[in-house]
């Protein structure tokens, strides 16, 4: 069941964002970047741009995949209480919202498919509508021949395909009349546009985290945290500063009502032509700033939504407090 703080719908997105606007100009920059479908992708700047930007700490959070709904949710129920000082529903904010505000530079890119997100026929997946078999098939679409889910790629043109799925896969975006991305493995992508101009902007990252789900097959657990491929092969500094986040994540997990997240926090486990996508798309920012990467069980009765919903925003309400109290910057 989804309850009333479950906000991932495109369009209930795209409501919420001009009511913020609306109500909280000095707190909130809401820009977007029209997909090829027409949708808006957000990048939300939540600080207080009462005070000058220079010295605080800066976090870009994203979402990256249409069949991953639940960190949408999670960043907009955040969002709300750093803006609102409650969440959707009611409840007190969590955080010390004045500080996080005056010292932070927080960018959220809730969704960065939307056209995706609103391709999916459920606006979360709870293990009752679909199996895995069936989901996957959603996720790239489903072979024309066996219906089985198809390949996966990094960027495909329909015109160079001698076997189309038969239904377009929900986590590919459409970046022009012929082609179509999976958004973090492609620098044609909304997402990595948004990554690279925002970098731009504003220099150095403290911390990125990157925001999933997956399905946790034949396993007991339901949550982890991913360091990046080439982990054993990054300063110094910024191992030390991304395990002691993820081990700060996990820890939280373990206090979560239906929580049960894996202990060992290890790189991505990748080989082969998927690995290479994340040593080419993002070796470079591997290299500059700390990354993490959580994972949350999808389509799963013993992980449902508001559980989802909630290790997500536990992992965002530790990062942001790590940010608060730490932060990360070369000297």
């Amino acid at each position: 069941m989804i309850e009333p703080a479950w906000i991932s719908h495109p369009d209930e997105v795209d409501a919420k964002v001009a009511q913020w606007q609306a109500d909280h100009p000095e707190l909130l920059l809401a820009e977007s970047k029209i997909q090829f479908a027409g949708r808006p992708v957000w990048a939300l700047t939540v600080t207080d741009r009462t005070v000058d930007d220079a010295g605080k700490r800066r976090m870009i959070v994203y979402k990256p995949h249409a069949h991953e709904p639940a960190p949408i949710a999670a960043q907009v129920n955040v969002i709300e209480q750093l803006l609102t000082g409650q969440t959707i529903d009611g409840r007190p904010s969590e955080f010390d919202g004045e500080r996080v505000l005056r010292e932070c530079v927080l960018v959220f890119l809730p969704d960065a498919n939307p056209d995706g997100t609103a391709r999916a026929p459920v606006e979360a997946w709870d293990g009752s509508r679909c199996t895995n078999e069936e989901f996957w098939a959603w996720m790239r679409g489903p072979d024309p021949d066996t219906g089985e889910m198809w390949k996966r790629v990094d960027i495909y043109d329909e015109r160079e395909e001698e076997r189309l799925p038969s239904r377009t896969g929900i986590v590919y975006e459409q970046i022009d009349e012929h082609r179509w991305v999976e958004p973090n493995r492609h620098h044609s992508s909304t997402l990595f546009q948004w990554l690279f101009e925002l970098t731009d902007r504003y220099g150095d990252w403290d911390q990125l985290l990157s925001l999933h789900q997956t399905e946790f097959v034949n396993s007991p657990h339901n949550a982890m945290v991913i360091l990046p491929c080439l982990y054993d092969d990054l300063p110094q500094d910024i191992r030390e500063y991304e395990m002691r986040w993820a081990e700060e994540i996990v820890a939280a997990w373990r206090d979560v009502p239906g929580g049960n997240p894996i202990e060992e926090i290890k790189p991505l486990a990748y080989t082969g032509q998927q690995r290479q996508y994340f040593v080419e798309r993002w070796g470079e920012m591997y290299d500059r700033y700390p990354i993490l990467t959580s994972e949350i069980q999808n389509n799963n009765p013993r992980t449902p939504p508001t559980v989802q919903q909630r290790l997500n925003e536990v992992a965002l309400k530790v990062s942001i407090e790590r940010l608060v109290e730490h932060g990360f910057r070369r000297s």
